[in-house]
């Protein structure tokens, strides 16, 4: 029993300790998906690590010469628990997000998570060494059930009911306890050591296994996480990333392992082949019009496409597992699949795709994996036969054919629908940040050309060459925030504008000369794009600066070296989006936000988006700054956007603009409704539009 609920620990804190420290890491990389894509890569490769490190011991190391190395590292990792985590700076290069993110994490939890990882292994090839007549592949149930669990409790009861910082003392506390468990076991099996001859248990041999099953069993596993990866990538361009949309495909992923390697024969061949290869139709045309849902049935679709393909994934390796044998190569080839797969998505397909092509790759790669799988079982079952009774023809090759042909017919459509798709593209590009799109639009009465992040259009520009200086969307005229700067300019005789969010720089269209406009810009592909694609910021007549990097940082940054930016008008314009950055809400960033405006200032925020109801986060700094609140709703008819606009100011010429007050839209909402973001706790299920 001691070795089940030591390996639950392990797992447990294991998949507890990765939506913390993404959260953690959230606010300073931007606030978007690909944080939790080059997380998940750095728990694989460390999970690799961790399973590396447990070979090693099996296999030159006899039992009792493991517990006293592993004893040793235990206590070392006392002295790196990610206590102060939230608190470690290290100097980070923009340019180079991923492999500051790999650092920080580093630094910050690596060998804790490195002794977690091992542990599951380790303590199987102990426990099939002591207990022979077990079956070691019960613990690695436990180990996935442990996991599983750990995701789901965290966004039902650690994230609602603890602050950041309490919940790197609470992991840290648990992995202490842990600590104390598995040393008992160490102890133990030094103890037992003694009475039996204790030699070396050699893993599997490498000679005794197919190079077939072991590529099945790299390749298999390493396609579980490329689909994993791909699916949260894509769900999250069209649903706000949140920690919940993070863990519920991974303790799904997770989920299917804990079925498929369960006594319960769950993976049937004859009821998840048939069942996959419609949710792989549905993953096609999901990929093209998936925003077009709303963010539940989004989240079903995504989930239901990663439940089929994984269950057939971890259900083949599953019959391909080695039997009666140290597990512990088995493990590791695993794990090497895992960080080949994450590594593939993260690093290869942001180099080397323009758009997140992993996605439908990877649905298709199912069917080709499936075909091999069923082609390396035929073959042992046709070895088999052929001692008993002369080999016959059969129709062992019929389905393996049909798993090949199905994913070639599969590619295709989808090819033929992405050319249709894409037919308005004048050039696309992908980065850390997403995947960033100009298209030439030219339907009936509308000619323009637009700027779209992931299915989200960010601004555009009327192809029609007397409109081109118009804005046109959210910033067109009538809108709330071309009011407040058209107001503003009658009281200044040059205003000074700060604006985050870039978009297609409309907003400079606004400026007058001597005016002075500030981007804060955080995709360096948006600043590319918007000065050779678009025409706003070179025709501006205002003097127009950008700010490449996070606005919240760099307004930090202003902030400590001194410098108050006393803007007439600042624009908050990051939540249009699908991926809002929730640290640019929080009440320490207005409070930031407070300290940047002039005495008689105002903060205007675009808080207009398809998915979340943002009005009652930014009534409830307005309530923290003691300002007062206008609001501009704007509808946009057949060929606009709906646009939303909020005021917040405490400068009474302004708040009294007759102009303004005609204007502006009533608002409704009870103080008791209003919510209030800290950075140590913020919740997006609130003001999900499909909740309220």
């Amino acid at each position: 029993m001691q070795y089940f609920v030591t390996v639950f620990i392990s797992a447990f804190l294991v998949f507890q300790i990765q939506p913390i420290a993404s959260k953690i890491l959230l606010p300073w990389f931007g606030g978007g998906a690909g944080v939790w894509t080059t997380c998940l890569l750095f728990f694989q490769f460390f999970l690799l690590a961790g399973y590396f490190y447990a070979y090693l011991l099996s296999r030159f190391f006899n039992a009792k010469k493991q517990a006293f190395i592993h004893l040793g590292l235990l206590f070392v990792s006392l002295l790196t628990l990610p206590i102060q985590f939230s608190e470690l700076h290290l100097s980070t290069e923009s340019s180079l997000p991923t492999l500051d993110i790999l650092k920080l994490l580093g630094f910050g939890i690596g060998l804790p998570f490195l002794v977690l990882s091992a542990t599951s292994p380790l303590l199987q090839s102990w426990f099939s060494r002591f207990n022979k007549l077990t079956n070691p592949y019960l613990l690695y149930a436990m180990s996935n059930l442990g996991s599983f669990l750990a995701l789901i409790t965290y966004p039902i009861f650690i994230e609602p009911t603890l602050l950041l910082t309490s919940q790197t003392f609470f992991w840290s506390a648990c992995f202490i306890l842990f600590v104390v468990v598995i040393s008992g076991i160490c102890i133990n099996v030094i103890r037992r050591s003694r009475n039996i001859i204790d030699e070396i248990d050699n893993p599997i041999s490498l000679k005794s296994i197919p190079i077939i099953s072991m590529l099945l069993w790299f390749l298999l596993s390493a396609l579980g996480v490329v689909i994993l990866v791909s699916t949260t990538n894509a769900m999250t361009q069209n649903v706000p990333p949140m920690p919940f949309l993070w863990v519920a495909p991974l303790a799904l992923y997770l989920g299917t392992y804990v079925l498929a390697f369960s006594h319960w024969n769950i993976y049937q061949r004859k009821f998840w082949v048939p069942t996959y290869i419609f949710a792989a139709i549905l993953g096609v045309f999901i990929y093209f019009i998936g925003g077009q849902f709303d963010i539940l049935t989004q989240v079903i679709i995504y989930l239901f496409i990663l439940l089929t393909a994984c269950m057939i994934c971890h259900g083949e390796l599953n019959n391909l597992k080695p039997e009666k044998h140290n597990p512990t190569l088995f493990y590791l080839i695993l794990s090497m699949g895992g960080v080949f797969g994450s590594f593939m998505v993260s690093v290869v397909a942001q180099y080397s795709f323009d758009d997140f092509f992993e996605f439908p790759i990877a649905i298709a790669s199912v069917f080709v994996l499936l075909g091999f799988s069923l082609l390396s079982h035929n073959k042992v079952i046709s070895a088999q036969a052929t001692k008993l009774k002369p080999k016959k023809q059969s129709s062992e090759y019929l389905l393996p054919s049909l798993c090949f042909i199905g994913s070639l017919c599969l590619l295709l459509i989808f090819l033929q629908m992405n050319n249709l798709y894409q037919q308005y593209d004048i050039v696309k590009t992908r980065n850390f940040y997403g995947v960033l799109t100009v298209k030439d639009v030219v339907e009936g009465n509308v000619q323009e050309r637009r700027l779209v992040d992931g299915t989200t259009a960010h601004g555009g520009q009327s192809l029609e060459p007397t409109k081109t200086n118009i804005p046109l969307s959210y910033y067109r005229p009538s809108t709330g925030v071309e009011l407040v700067l058209t107001e503003l300019s009658n009281y200044h005789d040059s205003l000074n504008v700060g604006i985050v969010g870039l978009g297609v720089g409309a907003l400079a269209a606004y400026g007058k000369a001597n005016d002075e406009y500030t981007f804060y810009e955080l995709n360096p592909a948006v600043v590319e794009f918007a000065h050779e694609y678009f025409s706003f910021i070179r025709n501006s007549n205002a003097n127009v600066s950008i700010q490449l990097g996070d606005a919240r940082v760099n307004l930090q940054a202003e902030l400590d070296k001194g410098q108050l930016n006393h803007f007439d008008v600042l624009v908050i314009d990051a939540f249009s989006g699908d991926q809002i950055p929730t640290h640019l809400l929080t009440q320490q960033a207005f409070l930031l936000y407070d300290q940047h405006i002039d005495n008689n200032g105002v903060i205007v925020l675009h808080i207009s988006n398809r998915h979340l109801s943002l009005l009652p986060v930014v009534l409830g700094n307005a309530d923290l700054l003691n300002m007062q609140v206008m609001f501009f709703s704007t509808s946009g008819g057949t060929n606009e956007h709906d646009a939303e606009w909020l005021l917040l100011s405490k400068n009474t010429q302004v708040l009294e603009n007759p102009n303004l007050i005609k204007a502006q839209t009533a608002l409704s909402l009870s103080k008791n409704k209003r919510v209030k973001w800290t950075d140590d706790y913020s919740s997006l299920l609130p003001i999900l539009k499909v909740l309220n």
